[in-house]
């Protein structure tokens, strides 16, 4: 790999753990599928990439989150049990199964994503009272729109066992499960989205560590590409996990869908054998 690629890599990372941080996707969502389809990177060898780097985004975005109290880390502790299992089952999966059938699965689960995001629910006002028999409910101070933000997630039952699926997804795909969690915990759980984000920058780093373990494990570790995307997102969830706390919700909502339904298209197009201006 050339010196100008490995800068290549460490430039779209840098953009994908600033975007990544700001929604809580740990940057893997953006990166694997740039790598792969722009960069000329084996996708399997992105997958592999993106996991590790994903680890890095996670510690460097949740400590800011942490830092203003938006995480609610007695919600991620229910979740991450369930996700990390599924993540382990996912990565198990990757180095045997063909790369066109990783860019379908990818690209529909882009797909399911934006439909999520896209959805009523996703606009709908947090619950603010009622039973909290978990004790999972949470405040945070949201500086775009200068209120204390209340809420109490709803559903857990379901979202826990959504969060298995996500993890699965996080391990076959090696993005982290944010790009999941964060519009499950939304939509399903009624959790404000910045909440979410930061939430699922918390959890992301453990969920990802059994699956990088088993790349390593079946050679997809490649340094070259590795190192520099590793970086790059370190770098760029600084940025990132700062810009996101004076960013409204609906405007990070909508930026999130754009950039979605752009990658999941060229990624189902190169699966179904079409050509894409521009993908390799």
């Amino acid at each position: 790999m050339s010196h100008l690629a490995e800068l290549a890599v460490l430039i779209v990372a840098a953009l994908s753990g600033t975007l990544g941080a700001m929604v809580g996707l740990g940057g893997g969502v953006f990166m694997v599928p740039i790598f792969s389809a722009f960069l000329g990177v084996p996708i399997k060898t992105a997958i592999a990439a993106s996991a590790l780097a994903v680890i890095v985004n996670s510690l460097g975005g949740a400590s800011v989150y942490l830092k203003h109290r938006m995480v609610n880390i007695r919600l991620a502790l229910v979740l991450l049990i369930a996700t990390t299992l599924g993540a382990i089952a996912g990565a198990v999966l990757v180095s045997i199964a063909p790369v066109d059938v990783l860019r379908l699965v990818f690209a529909l689960a882009l797909y399911g994503m934006i439909a999520l995001l896209s959805s009523r629910r996703a606009s709908s006002d947090p619950i603010t009272s009622g039973a909290d028999r978990q004790s999972l409910g949470g405040a945070f101070y949201d500086p775009a729109a200068g209120t204390v933000v209340r809420y109490i997630p709803q559903r857990v039952a379901l979202g826990t066992a959504a969060s298995t699926f996500a993890g699965f997804l996080s391990g076959l795909l090696g993005v982290g499960g944010g790009f999941m969690q964060v519009p499950l915990m939304n939509t399903l759980m009624r959790v404000p989205v910045k909440a979410a984000a930061a939430t699922s920058a918390y959890m992301i780093g453990v969920t990802v560590v059994g699956s990088v373990l088993l790349y390593y494990a079946n050679d997809l570790l490649v340094p070259q590409v590795a190192v520099p995307a590793v970086i790059g997102v370190f770098l760029g969830s600084q940025i990132g996990s700062r810009l996101g706390r004076h960013v409204r919700g609906l405007w990070l909502r909508r930026i999130l869908i754009l950039i979605l339904l752009y990658l999941a298209t060229t990624l189902l197009l190169q699966a179904l054998g079409v050509t894409v201006p521009g993908a390799r």
